[in-house]
């Protein structure tokens, strides 16, 4: 085959489901049915037809190829939405370390079907969104989130700020990604909260691990409203009574005392 005929332009997806590992053999299985469920009843109510993606998928992740042209803004401004609202009705009345989270990663670039798996560097950019620091942390300290997604400079430049979305710069915040070989910079967004709040330093990393190492309990969330904007609740007054001699409790009152003898 001649070496043109690989050459091929697509809008690169990639999603990852938080938490994948620590679950059991049969929560695993769960997921991935529900994954999947998921992603379908997004992408039809985003009017995006799905017959049409060449996927990938490997246990919580899947990495679609789809084709360029009028589908992308629906990609970057109705797909994400949709998510968030499949997996707010998935996760309702599940337990906060049940819930399902994702990361979602988007790029355009050269990639194509390979002899084990997709190729191109389209592939590999979206990839090294998609386990990047800023989308991790994004997620971690967001723990209200169903989802945080990261666009590439190239495909936010031509669908955002072209205005062919009806989101707008100012939902998106830019943040640095250094990635094994990629370095560049890529766009952050996290669907029901102020990007721009988040604390995405290595900072927040030690206090969520420190006061709450798997992520999911109420030290993980009091840390999230912070970075939210927050503040955080005083701590509460101590009043500490000294009584000498008996006390006549029939004269107490909330702890203090109306009447002592001695």
């Amino acid at each position: 085959m001649p070496q043109h005929e690989y050459f091929n332009r697509k809008l690169c997806i990639s999603v990852d489901a938080e938490g994948y590992g620590r679950r059991d053999d049969r929560a695993q299985q769960d997921m991935q049915e529900t994954l999947l469920r998921i992603l379908a009843a997004a992408a039809g109510r985003a009017h995006l037809d799905r017959a049409t993606w060449t996927r990938q998928g490997v246990g919580d992740e899947e990495l679609s190829l789809i084709p360029l042209g009028p589908s992308e803004p629906l990609v970057v401004d109705d797909l994400p939405r949709q998510l968030d609202a499949e997996l707010s009705r998935v996760n309702c009345g599940r337990s906060p370390d049940n819930r399902i989270r994702l990361r979602v990663a988007m790029n355009v670039g050269v990639a194509y079907p390979a002899d084990n798996g997709f190729a191109g560097q389209g592939v590999v950019v979206v990839s090294r969104l998609l386990n990047s620091t800023p989308v991790r942390r994004a997620l971690k300290v967001a723990r209200t989130a169903n989802l945080a997604l990261i666009v590439s400079a190239g495909l936010f430049d031509d669908v955002v700020c072209q205005g062919h979305t009806t989101l707008g710069p100012g939902d998106f915040r830019r943040v640095d990604v250094s990635e094994k070989e990629y370095q560049g910079h890529a766009w952050l967004r996290v669907p029901g909260v102020d990007v721009s709040s988040l604390d995405l330093s290595a900072a927040a990393d030690s206090v969520t691990e420190a006061t709450d190492p798997a992520g999911t309990g109420s030290a993980a969330a009091e840390a999230t409203d912070r970075a939210d904007g927050a503040a955080a609740p005083p701590p509460a007054a101590a009043v500490t009574n000294q009584f000498h001699g008996e006390v006549d409790a029939r004269y107490a009152t909330f702890g203090f005392s109306g009447g002592a003898r001695g």
